[in-house]
This record gives structure tokens, C-alpha cells and sequence, in this order.
């Protein structure tokens, strides 16, 4: 790539760190940019913009200037957020869910985590088996993946499965608390690690409130086992304030799927 192609690259927002959802937002506003212009009797100008066009989202990421700042209040508005720019996924702890340090303290007590400096790791058999269950869970439909949910779940939830503007979800109800969506990703990484606990943990609650800090040691993503990266993409529902540091988010580059947001 040429020195003047390379200062105009934004790699923030490319590669890796690239947005498809807003990516294919910025293509579609190219693509009635071009139509009317060619409707209107300007078939040079509209290949033009064409070029031009496809070429700032190649190397930028955006041809509208400041999509990841409005993109996710513009999309939040619209009904269901068709491009799923939530806030933060929820999670099977959000039921009824113990506080961090029991949940730490049991799971060490248990040897599940071990203790690795400041940082933690699965014991090698848990995590063994905690794949084995990703790889079961996520060949299942959604009804079925609901269904496993309602199983670990305690009797007061109803889980089922939808699907929403192509995204998919497992929905708890609880009877006195608000609705959790649990994104396929996070549904997969949780009720999988619900199950591999099972043997080693006694504490339904502390089994489901597993599945958080668990997603933090994933290694691969729970849909395609390919590889996840730590991404500091501004998009995604990330509005970082000017002069402020973007979140780091655990993220799958093949599925376009956010599998954490650390704090």
C-alpha cells in the first residue's frame, strides 16, 4: 500500500476491528447515493461516487464521516436494533445470581479456576469439558437451545428461543423480573458451562453465575471455534466520549459476534 493510501487507512475500523453491520450500512447508503444519480441523468458522476465510495469503506471502514459515534443511537431507535447494537448481551447470571467473589471463591475452592498471578485459568479437564458442550449446544435450533436453558434454569424463568432481524436469542422470563436476552454466542458459552460444572458444583446459582466469567477465558468463539480477539472497535454500541479510552471487547471477527465487554 502507497504512503498516501496508508494515512488515509483507518485500522481502527478495518480488518479485525471492522464493523460488518455498519459496514453494510455504509454500502447501502452508497448504493442509493449512486442510483439517484444515475436516475437523474449522471451516470459519471454516479461512478464516481461509486469509487470513491467503496474505496473509503475498504481502507476506512465508513464513507458517512462519524458513523461509530451516531450509528448505534440511530439504529437503537429502530425497531428491534436490526443490527444489534446492545448495550451489554445478557447473561444467565442476570436470573438470581450470587456475588463475584462467592462465585471466584467457590470455583477455586472446587480447583475449576486457578489462580495465575492476577489472572485466573480453567483447570485443563473443565475446560475440556466445557468445549464438549459448546460443541453440542451450539449444532441445536434455537427451540432446543431453549429448552436446555429451561432445564438449568430455575422453575420460576421460561426460556425460548427467538429470532429477530436475523439475529437469534434464547429469551428468559422470569416471573417478577424483567426479560434477558441471551444473544446464540452467549447462550451457547453459558449453558455450556452450566452443564460442565454440573459433577463439580453442587449450587445451581453459582453453576449459572459461572457462565460470565467464564466467557472471559473463551479461546475460540462458541459458534465457529474460530479465533476471538480483544478489539477496541468504537462501534458495536461502543460510543466512546471524545478524549476518553474505548472499551476492550472480547469479539469473533468470522461471526461479527461480541462475546464480552470488560469493565
Amino acid at each position: 500500500m502507497t504512503p498516501s493510501l496508508e494515512r488515509f487507512r483507518r485500522p481502527e475500523f478495518t480488518g479485525a476491528n471492522r464493523c460488518w453491520p455498519c459496514t453494510v450500512l455504509n454500502g447501502m447508503l452508497l448504493w442509493i447515493g449512486v442510483t439517484v444519480l444515475t436516475i437523474l441523468g449522471l451516470p459519471f458522476v454516479a461512478v464516481g461516487l461509486a469509487v470513491a465510495g467503496f474505496g473509503a469503506i475498504a481502507l476506512r471502514g465508513y464513507l458517512v464521516p462519524f458513523t461509530p459515534r451516531f450509528a448505534p443511537q440511530l439504529v437503537s431507535v429502530l425497531p428491534g436494533d436490526p443490527f444489534d447494537h446492545e448495550r451489554e448481551p445478557g447473561s444467565l447470571s442476570d436470573t438470581d445470581s450470587p456475588d463475584g467473589e462467592t462465585v471466584l471463591t467457590t470455583l477455586i475452592d472446587a480447583d475449576i479456576v486457578v489462580p495465575d498471578g492476577e489472572e485466573i485459568a480453567l483447570e485443563p479437564s473443565i475446560r475440556r469439558a466445557w468445549r464438549e458442550e459448546m460443541a453440542q449446544l451450539r449444532t441445536l435450533e434455537m427451540d432446543d437451545l431453549a429448552a436446555v436453558a429451561e432445564e438449568v434454569t430455575p422453575d420460576s424463568i421460561d426460556a425460548r428461543g427467538k429470532t429477530r432481524w436475523g439475529n437469534s436469542y434464547v429469551v428468559l422470563d422470569p416471573e417478577d423480573a424483567s426479560i434477558t436476552l441471551l444473544p446464540r454466542a452467549i447462550a451457547v458459552a453459558e449453558l455450556a458451562a452450566a452443564r460442565a460444572l454440573e459433577p463439580h458444583v453442587e449450587d445451581d446459582r453459582i453453576r449459572l453465575a459461572a457462565g460470565r466469567p467464564f466467557r472471559t477465558l473463551l479461546e475460540a468463539c462458541p459458534l465457529c471455534e474460530g479465533d476471538v480477539i480483544v478489539s477496541t472497535s468504537t462501534c458495536c454500541g461502543d460510543v466512546t466520549p471524545v478524549g476518553s479510552t474505548p472499551t476492550e471487547k472480547l469479539v469473533c471477527p468470522e461471526c461479527s459476534v461480541r462475546l464480552f465487554t470488560y469493565d
